[in-house]
């Protein structure tokens, strides 16, 4: 690693980038090594930072409002020090090459949705999926996962995404049977308890370890929430005559002021007190401690994303979580801690501390009507951005092609 730190510091990124692909092709153990790591988490944050000063909302949004003149700060650092967090914020100025926007034929995004998807006024990622599949041809399929369920029960429609193509495409439309097309390579993004899903869909089928190519854990609920820990011992007792009744109850602890949105599907399916047992910090613990072995024996790099948020930039009916995780610890973006968005094994990479809230990070803006009165619901977080910025990252290091 000698010889690629030295390629580092003289600035040669361009055979720095040549030779981590080169060596990546070789060895996937390779990034388990300590300073590959730190290299993954630079360039991904490089090509981020780039890829959202050429987005002029979300440089609007990082530009400062002066009572005397203008923000005259470079368009990178104003991205930097407004959505990113710790030491990274001071990495606007690497002028590494510009990432290649990859040709993409024959690996397929499969994204994993979080609790509740379908039930929020907005999906995750709907308006950025739709013009990232438009702009570049990427191939993208959501896993239809139910909304309020357990981790194994949802391994079913994993399976459906994974090996038939059946599941949302990019703009939530459903894929029916008969225009689905089975993926063959594919990577993953898990958003939430989507990370919790598809780790546990892994553990249960290593044979998959020629197909997956990475997993991106973004805003990972892996080792389970405090507050999920105080909802489960809320509802495992309730007796609740309706399933409508029983998701708003759980809703209700989530966020008082929400309410179930549209028409609910798969009634049948839902299962409030698995889903919130699956997300308490002993399940999930104890889910890496027997699986997290089998896991990493399939040599797939991950790369962990994780929100940092303060009381002041959460809706104003999160405070209170917000408030219960900063106990614990003060970057947390007011559902999980960031030790509980990691996952920790040998091949993961914490590739960056992302500012935004739990919600900013994956949700486009709530409808005005619907956004119960409080700030914070407009998630400026610039998605587009990181989204393209997985693509790039990941066919640089030779993981998709």
């Amino acid at each position: 690693m000698e010889e690629l730190e030295k390629l580092e510091e003289q600035k040669d990124y361009a055979t720095l980038i040549r030779e981590v692909r080169d060596r990546a092709a070789d060895d996937r153990r390779l990034f388990a090594d300590p300073y590959i790591k730190a290299w993954c988490g630079r360039r991904w944050r490089n090509i981020f930072i780039n890829e959202a000063a050429a987005d002029a909302s979300a440089v609007k949004t990082a530009t400062k409002r002066l009572k005397l003149g203008r923000d005259k700060r470079p368009d990178t650092q104003k991205i930097a020090e407004r959505f990113l967090k710790g030491d990274a914020i001071r990495e606007w100025d690497l002028e590494m090459p510009a990432a290649e926007t990859p040709d993409l034929k024959n690996t397929t995004f499969v994204f994993c949705p979080g609790l509740i998807n379908g039930i929020l006024p907005v999906r995750a990622f709907t308006a950025e999926f739709a013009r990232i599949s438009e702009e570049y041809g990427w191939n993208i399929i959501r896993a239809d996962l139910h909304p309020m369920r357990g981790c194994e029960a949802n391994m079913a429609d994993l399976d459906k995404a994974i090996n038939e193509g059946i599941g949302l495409a990019p703009d939530t439309s459903r894929i029916e049977a008969g225009d689905a097309k089975p993926p063959g390579d594919f990577f993953l993004m898990g958003y939430s308890k989507g990370v919790a899903d598809l780790l546990t869909y892994l553990a249960h089928h290593p044979e998959l370890k020629g197909r997956v190519r990475a997993v991106m854990a973004w805003a990972g609920a892996v080792g389970g929430s405090y507050t999920a820990n105080d909802i489960y011992e809320n509802v495992k007792d309730m007796q609740i005559e309706s399933i409508t009744e029983r998701i708003d109850a759980v809703l209700h602890m989530i966020a008082p002021e929400l309410r179930v949105e549209g028409t609910l599907r798969r009634l049948e399916e839902y299962d409030v007190k698995g889903a919130m047992l699956d997300l308490t910090t002993h399940q999930r613990e104890a889910f890496m401690k027997e699986h997290g072995p089998t896991i990493d024996g399939m040599d797939v790099p991950i790369f962990n994303f994780t929100g940092a948020t303060s009381v002041l930039e959460v809706p104003y009916f999160q405070m209170r979580d917000y408030l219960g995780l900063s106990k614990y610890d003060a970057n947390n973006d007011m559902q999980v801690t960031q030790d509980q968005a990691k996952i920790k094994l040998p091949l993961a990479t914490d590739a960056a501390m992302l500012r935004g809230h739990h919600w900013d990070l994956s949700y486009g803006p709530f409808p005005v009507m619907q956004r119960m009165g409080s700030p914070n619901l407009d998630h400026p977080f610039p998605r587009h951005a990181a989204i393209v910025a997985h693509f790039k990252f990941l066919a640089e290091l030779g993981l998709i092609d």
